[in-house]
């Protein structure tokens, strides 16, 4: 488990598997809500905390290379949108299947390291499928960990491998 300081957010989508994240703030994000209104929402929120920022958001959602089904979806045209979260949130949690890639039109790598720029904080993303296997719930302020390869995305866009 990976214990996150709080006050942090999870953004659950509606139709990934539970169990969901539990923060602070945990919204269940409809599937209609478009990327502009979660990011609006996400910043408002961040607003609101104690300090007037988020020290993590957790984005849980089905994924693959440099996609997110978060709502309506975020793909690469979705991206400068980040930059409203930017100064509100130190880190990015991606808990969705095989974001990270490498090449490509839909290059991963590239895609986490323009998210980290955009919102400038840091974002951790994993290449493999992702499960929360057994659990049966989460405890509030965890997420579960990653499986495969982690990389984290430093606020300039570069990366490293991590040990999550």
């Amino acid at each position: 488990m990976i214990t996150l300081a709080q006050p942090s957010m999870a953004l659950n989508a509606e139709n990934v598997p539970g169990p969901d994240y539990k923060m602070w703030n945990t919204w269940r994000v409809p599937k209609g809500d478009t990327p502009s209104h979660v990011i609006g929402w996400t910043a408002t929120v961040a607003k609101g905390a104690s300090g007037g920022k988020l020290n993590a958001l957790v984005i849980n959602c089905h994924g693959r290379p440099a996609h997110l089904s978060l709502g309506t979806g975020f793909g690469w045209s979705e991206v400068p949108l980040f930059a409203g979260l930017a100064g509100l949130v130190d880190d990015i949690y991606i808990v969705a299947c095989k974001v990270v890639s490498f090449g490509g039109s839909a290059d991963g790598n590239l895609f986490c390291g323009a998210i980290a720029k955009a919102a400038k904080a840091n974002v951790y993303a994993s290449n493999a499928s992702q499960t929360t296997g057994l659990w049966p719930s989460i405890p509030y302020g965890k997420i579960d960990g990653y499986e495969g390869k982690v990389w984290k995305w430093h606020p300039d866009g570069s990366n490293e491998l991590t040990d999550l």
